[in-house]
């Protein structure tokens, strides 16, 4: 592993984020991979405040997380970060945590694109990505369209409209929010007795504040699917396995 192309950061998993079983709360979970992806992107020389100077910013297009060991309340994790490089409009990120025991726990991988602020179509200049510090290595296949199988009824779940405090630095919903909103929809019954094991979400559309989110779910064995629209238009669908 070129080490010297990755971003590294320890952390201990507290109180705040976990679960009534002590398991980390998967919202907290991707809330930690969202951090190291803006370390990295600053770490890479795109960070927060070169993006804002260009009135630009990073919107998350897929992710994908396999949870191998859940962490939980006191655990001493370490997260790392690199680029896997741009493919078309993408530009590719990865993850990995290890625990204290050096035992990986989780592996990721998402896409991204780069969004004008001021009328949100695709940015296609040169953000000032240093291609050095691009890494060729995967830890899970790179992202894909979520497929709902076209047997099984979408049920609807419930709905959430948007209020302030879903809302990020880029002035729409924050993407870790679909998987809370995601996992609320769920009977309470299922995830009070289940741990998520893998999480793929597909980000279609931006949601703002003040819109109505309906919520469809579709299951099969220990595989949940999300689905959540505003209107007619289906803003995200989200994939969740269980142990």
């Amino acid at each position: 592993m070129n080490k010297d192309k990755k971003v590294v950061w320890s952390v201990e998993i507290h109180s705040f984020e976990t679960d009534q079983n002590s398991n980390i709360k998967t919202v907290s979970l991707q809330n930690l991979l969202q951090e190291m992806a803006y370390r990295g992107s600053d770490f890479c020389g795109c960070g927060q405040d070169v993006m804002n100077s260009k009135r630009i910013f990073w919107a998350l297009n897929r992710i994908h997380f396999s949870i191998l060991r859940c962490p939980k309340w006191g655990d001493k994790v370490t997260l790392q970060t690199w680029s896997r490089g741009q493919m078309g409009p993408l530009w590719h990120r990865n993850f990995r945590i290890f625990g204290a025991d050096g035992a990986t726990m989780l592996l990721g991988t998402s896409a991204w694109t780069i969004v004008n602020y001021d009328d949100r179509t695709m940015f296609k200049g040169d953000p000032g990505f240093d291609p050095a510090f691009h890494l060729e290595e995967d830890t899970l296949p790179f992202c894909t369209k979520i497929l709902i199988p076209k047997d099984l009824e979408q049920v609807p779940a419930g709905s959430h409209t948007v209020v302030w405090s879903d809302i990020d630095t880029n002035g729409h919903a924050n993407n870790c929010a679909y998987t809370q909103w995601a996992l609320d929809a769920m009977p309470v019954d299922y995830v009070r007795e289940h741990v998520v094991k893998d999480v793929q979400v597909n980000y279609n559309y931006e949601i703002h504040l003040g819109e109505k989110v309906d919520f469809y779910i579709v299951r099969s064995d220990n595989v949940w699917f999300v689905t959540g629209k505003v209107g007619d238009r289906t803003c995200f669908s989200e994939r969740l396995e269980f142990d």
